[in-house]
């Protein structure tokens, strides 16, 4: 679930962002804005993981890597068979045919991991990304509900544009509604 928050420092709840568990490790998450000065401002937040979830995060990065490595290398190959005079709708076929094949088999290779080793985890791939930012305004992505629902109470005063969902969150916290989330509209590019 997407979450805005306005600011530069967050406070990330002291648990996995995965399971829950307590963390004992932490990931990194950064992203980079170019301003009308054509400068460049960068942003890293640490992300508290478990071991065995930063394990699995950083297997199924490999996993994806890999994958696009490999279709990378049936589209070179497919230029070459281009090039050496094979007809392009063989070529195109073999190309989406492998490209696939590799889609069925991670998403394979993902569904057994998720059913044998990590059933209690929010997801394999990181539990937390970060989308961007707009002005001073920063947008979050959460799998786990549960780390996003501390997520949101540790930064109640900072949230921008807050769904129905994450106000349904705060309720019952002694702040009043006003203070809970500022509309903010984005101006016409």
């Amino acid at each position: 679930m997407r979450v805005d928050v306005s600011g530069k420092q967050f406070a990330f709840p002291r648990e996995c962002a995965c399971c829950g568990k307590f963390p004992g490790t932490r990931l990194t998450i950064s992203g980079t804005e170019r301003n009308r000065n054509s400068r460049t401002r960068g942003w890293a937040w640490d992300i508290p993981y478990c071991h065995q979830c930063l394990g699995h995060v950083r297997l199924t990065d490999r996993i994806l890597v890999g994958a696009l490595a490999l279709d990378a290398i049936a589209g070179v190959g497919a230029f070459v068979a281009l090039a050496l005079g094979f007809g392009w709708t063989a070529c195109l076929a073999v190309f989406l045919g492998v490209s696939v094949l590799i889609t069925i088999t991670i998403r394979a290779v993902f569904a057994e991991l998720k059913r044998s080793s990590f059933r209690t985890c929010a997801s394999l791939t990181r539990s937390v990304r970060y989308l961007g930012s707009s002005g001073d305004w920063h947008s979050f992505d959460f799998r786990s509900r549960g780390y996003l629902s501390g997520f949101v109470r540790a930064n109640r005063l900072k949230l921008v544009n807050a769904s129905a969902t994450i106000s349904s969150m705060l309720r019952g916290l002694g702040v009043s509604e006003q203070q809970v989330a500022r509309r903010i509209t984005r101006r016409p590019k």
